[in-house]
């Protein structure tokens, strides 16, 4: 999985606001009368959207942004989830702060895509000061 940044800021915005964190995951597929590779197709879109998304929560999970979230994979690559309240934590308030802006954060990814450098949670909080400074410069 590749990161999204996009997704990450919508993910931290939905939780400081209080929306259902796992609203966007897709319903997985039930296998009817349906031709089995037409199960199989729906399931593999399915994972990969689930992934996707809850890949993402994972990551800010671990990485000490959100709390009162707990992402399980089991083995076969499913995700299982613990919910109790999410919330951010005050390094998830930051980052969405340096995030929120559009034009900041506009800024920051065409900052780091000009300069060649890759966004990682501590380049954005250093390219969100340096575009900071050129919105008010």
């Amino acid at each position: 999985m590749k990161r999204d940044w996009d997704l990450i800021r919508q993910q931290l915005t939905d939780i400081e606001e209080e929306h259902d964190v796992l609203a966007d995951l897709p319903e997985e597929p039930k296998w009817t009368d349906q031709p089995w590779e037409d199960y199989e197709q729906q399931l593999k879109e399915f994972r990969a959207a689930e992934g996707r998304i809850a890949g993402h929560l994972e990551m800010l999970v671990d990485n000490g942004y959100i709390e009162g979230l707990q992402i399980m994979r089991s083995a076969d690559g499913q995700f299982f989830f613990g919910v109790s309240g999410p919330r951010l934590t005050m390094a998830g308030h930051d980052l969405l702060d340096t995030m929120r802006s559009s034009p900041i954060w506009e800024t920051i990814k065409t900052t780091a895509k000009t300069k060649g450098i890759e966004l990682t949670f501590d380049g954005i909080k250093a390219l969100g000061s340096v575009a900071l400074k050129q919105l008010l410069g």
